[in-house]
């Protein structure tokens, strides 16, 4: 086919074109999104987060958008072949290749912020891929005819998504910002770019027809007569007869089926036994859903199916072998027919049962688990015949031999790799990576009938995936009630997908659902009483918050010269916190709930004495009503009396004079007279002066650094048994036992002031709500949840299994951080993580060389 350059470079030209506006779009549309989730947050870091984003984006706006096209085009000159005869005359031989079409050198020579970039790039591509499918399979077939290519070349595709992902991704690298902003501009662009980009790929798909490019074709190969018998119809993994299929009396597994009608036989058949070609066209499957889908399967492809069938048959279950170290584990493939078990390292000793869970660490993080993968033996009395890897393969190689489309085998293998991925993800419990590998069946039966349902995230197969791994996150350990009924309600919806001939979704859409509403019900108590225990920290908090504020008013009251430092600790401590609480409580929106507002004026004219000596019968009047009005506004806040004793000694110390005014005078002298001679508080005098005004910086009112919670509030929140809190603070620096409890953890003091690691602030600050962690607590390890922080960041709320709580500073934290006590559990999507490892898995001969 005769190359046509000229119409070739308008196109490369025309696409690096379009990209200036298609950015600005884009970044238009992804601004609108950050600053709308900016407002919806409840979370100060995240709103900061968010702002920098479309912040960001904006500052660099008009910079991109003027290099992007430039860069692109360099990107699509340098993607494009040189010499497209030679191209056409003799396809190149490419060096091994990722699933994402890389080389696996790109992963041996560079730093993580390189792969970081790449699985970026990809997430990208991922996401912008189902926006061009269709037109992109289109262009594929017309850039490859315009390059002088017989046969279609997605890899030649200079303008592929792939090169628009890559360069994009290059420019937002240049921007100095942290990686979690980069995340952020990726989800909120890949949406519009896929909108963007496939009007792109219209305007040239219109380009090149109006040149009357005449679109390139998959190689395939010829139909020979003995196949054009149709042959016996296929049976379905349970030995059921599937439609579509068409009679035949052709030897065993030669000849073709087809869904096209039998009038006509199939246009195209794809040759799945030429290695490089079925290597492509499972890159393309994966990542483009395959222009070559729909085509039929060879002759040749039938008759190796069928060999490794009766290879298979023939073969006997035996007693399950040893299970090898992951870090021997060789690829999964067709090739490796070890069905009765994997191969095991002689020279790592196994536990015997029961050892995992010994010692005082009971579920530590550390405790070794088994290697589980598609070819592990399972238990048979948890899944039946499907524990045994020998039927589990019957299933796969009888469906690979029912398959009538070049989809059908490809999808299958994307699920046996993706089972496989997801089976040997450490994360998970060794039972939940086990029913994963016992669900594979029903996984295969579903790709026969929508083969890409991989690459759908609301699809019920993912979800129903994703979900069960998901919900296994809570536990830490497979020894415990709560687990054994998790399992249990999984292994039953398993088994019972796995007993069905699988025609659509729904079964999976019906599984999820039971579990979903199963577990709904298991969570109901637990979610009142979280809910109960966030309200308590959230009140706790709006209430200092209240408090804070209302001391920074008092602190602005022209009445406080010569008063004493303690008692302005008192207004602005406690009684702002009086305050505070009365008007949070308050049904009637009074303005001064209780009049414990206006007992600050008379409260601060009772502790001058050069004032009160004057008027000595209006303070004793006052004295009885203001101190019970104190004492109910403390006791309304639960504050425990210890706390504020200091405060009351310095008030009856302030008003010794008056009283012994009263003592040695008559009722009527006092009466008679307001004012009374000062000589007669000098006995008084030496203990007064101990009395200080308060200092200038006493009468400044300072922010709390949490929130204040009284007694019970701290049992409730799980502070047990720590000692009283400061006026307006935790305690920052509880003492061994102490911090054990507040914690809830068994760790020990190492020096008498925190030795924080640089990055246990870091780890904590990526802690957000719904987070879970590991915690050490009284020689057990906890699988905990965060469900509260304060909103400056400086006290958390954790809960254990059972509903116990955990709360603890933010100080706290960081030494339980540092100390491997507190420990982050990585919850990332473990389907997505899946695919991303078979983006950067090298594709090695013995991955791919077993006939699909």
């Amino acid at each position: 086919m005769i190359p046509q350059v000229g119409v070739f470079e308008r196109c490369l030209q025309e696409a690096a074109d379009a990209a200036k506006p298609a950015l600005a779009q884009c970044i238009d549309h992804a601004v609108a999104g950050l600053q709308l989730a900016e407002t919806q947050s409840m979370k100060t870091a995240e709103r900061d987060e968010f702002g920098l984003a479309w912040r960001e984006l904006l500052k660099h706006k008009d910079g991109w958008c003027a290099q992007y096209p430039q860069d692109l085009l360099k990107a699509f000159r340098s993607a494009a072949p040189s010499t497209p005869d030679l191209l056409a005359a003799t396809p190149p031989v490419q060096p091994a290749t990722t699933r994402g079409g890389m080389n696996p050198d790109l992963f041996s020579l560079v730093d993580n912020a390189q792969v970081e970039q790449h699985i970026e790039s990809s997430r990208l591509l991922q996401q912008v891929l189902p926006a061009v499918g269709q037109v992109l399979a289109e262009l594929d077939a017309l850039m490859s005819s315009a390059q002088g290519l017989v046969n279609v070349r997605p890899a030649f595709n200079p303008v592929r998504p792939e090169v628009y992902a890559r360069t994009l991704r290059n420019l937002m690298a240049t921007a100095a910002v942290e990686p979690a902003i980069h995340a952020l501009w990726v989800n909120h662009l890949a949406e519009p770019m896929g909108r963007e980009l496939k009007r792109v790929y219209e305007k040239l798909v219109n380009l090149l027809e109006l040149a009357q490019v005449r679109a390139a074709s998959y190689r395939v190969v010829p139909t020979p007569a003995s196949a054009r018998t149709s042959r016996p119809a296929p049976l379905g993994g349970c030995g059921a007869p599937r439609a579509g299929g068409a009679a035949s009396a052709s030897p065993v597994g030669v000849g073709y089926v087809s869904d096209e009608p039998l009038a006509r036989s199939p246009s195209q058949y794809a040759d799945l036994s030429d290695g490089e070609l079925r290597d492509e066209l499972f890159q393309d499957f994966l990542f483009r859903g395959g222009n070559a889908a729909s085509h039929g399967l060879t002759p040749s492809y039938y008759a190796t199916i069928e060999e490794e069938l009766i290879a298979l048959k023939a073969s006997s279950d035996s007693a399950p072998a040893p299970l090898q170290a992951r870090s021997q584990q060789r690829p999964v493939s067709g090739e490796d027919h070890d069905y009765h078990g994997t191969r095991s390292d002689p020279s790592r000793p196994t536990l015997p049962a029961g050892d995992a869970d010994a010692g005082d660490d009971f579920g530590s993080p550390e405790n070794p688990s088994r290697i589980i993968n598609v070819l592990s033996q399972l238990s048979s009395q948890v899944w039946g015949v499907y524990g045994r890897a020998r039927e589990r393969a019957l299933v796969r190689i009888q469906l690979k031999k029912d398959a009538t489309h070049v989809g059908q085998v490809l999808g299958m293998e994307v699920v046996r790799q993706l089972v496989n991925e997801v089976a040997q993800d450490p994360r998970l419990l060794v039972p939940v990576r086990e029913a994963i590998v016992a669900l594979e069946p029903s996984l295969l039966r579903l790709a026969m009938v929508d083969s890409r349902f991989f690459n759908e995230e609301n699809h019920p197969g993912r979800r129903l995936m994703e979900r069960v791994a998901q919900r296994s996150f809570k536990y830490n350990s497979e020894a415990s009630a709560e687990f054994d009924a998790f399992f249990n309600s999984v292994t039953e919806a398993f088994n019972a997908l796995n007993a069905l001939d699988i025609a659509d979704a729904q079964p999976f859409s019906a599984a999820l659902s039971s579990l979903q509403n199963l577990w709904d019900a298991q969570d109901r108590q637990e979610k009142a009483q979280r809910s109960s225990m966030r309200q308590t920290m959230q009140f706790a908090e709006e209430r200092q918050s209240q408090a804070d504020q209302i001391a920074l008013d008092m602190s602005m009251r022209a009445d406080l010269d010569q008063v004493p430092g303690v008692v302005l600790d008192f207004l602005f401590g406690p009684w702002a916190l009086v305050l505070a609480h009365a008007r949070l409580t308050d049904t009637q929106r009074q303005i001064d709930p209780q009049g414990y507002g206006s007992l600050v004026s008379d409260l601060l004219w009772s502790v001058k004495p050069q004032v009160t000596l004057k008027r000595p019968a209006q303070l004793i009047e006052m004295i009885p009503g203001m101190l019970a009005k104190l004492h109910a506004g403390l006791a309304s806040l639960g504050q425990d009396p210890r706390e504020t004793e200091a405060f009351f000694s310095t008030m009856e110390k302030l008003h010794r004079p008056v009283l012994k005014l009263r003592r040695v005078r008559s009722r009527r002298d006092a009466e008679e007279s307001d004012a009374a001679p000062l000589e007669m508080a000098l006995d008084d005098a030496p203990e007064m002066s101990e009395i200080l005004p308060a200092t200038p910086e006493q009468r400044k009112a300072k922010t709390a650094g949490q929130p204040w919670l009284a007694p019970r509030e701290l049992d409730d929140a799980g502070f047990e048994d720590t000692l009283p809190s400061g006026p307006a603070e935790l305690n920052e620096e509880p003492i061994d036992e102490e911090m054990s409890l507040a914690a809830g953890a068994d760790c020990k003091e190492q020096s008498s002031a925190a030795n924080t690691s640089p990055n246990a602030e870091q780890v904590l600050f990526g802690l957000r709500e719904g987070s879970w962690v590991d915690l050490h607590s009284k020689r057990r390890w906890l699988r905990a949840q965060l469900i509260w922080a304060s909103t400056r960041g400086t006290l958390f709320m954790f809960v254990s299994q059972g509903g116990q709580p955990h709360s603890m500073t933010k100080r706290i934290c960081e030494r339980l951080i540092t100390q491997g006590l507190l420990r982050p559990v990585n919850t990332s999507g473990v389907v997505n993580q899946a695919l991303d490892a078979l983006l950067s898995q090298s594709e090695t001969p013995a991955a791919l060389n077993s006939p699909m």
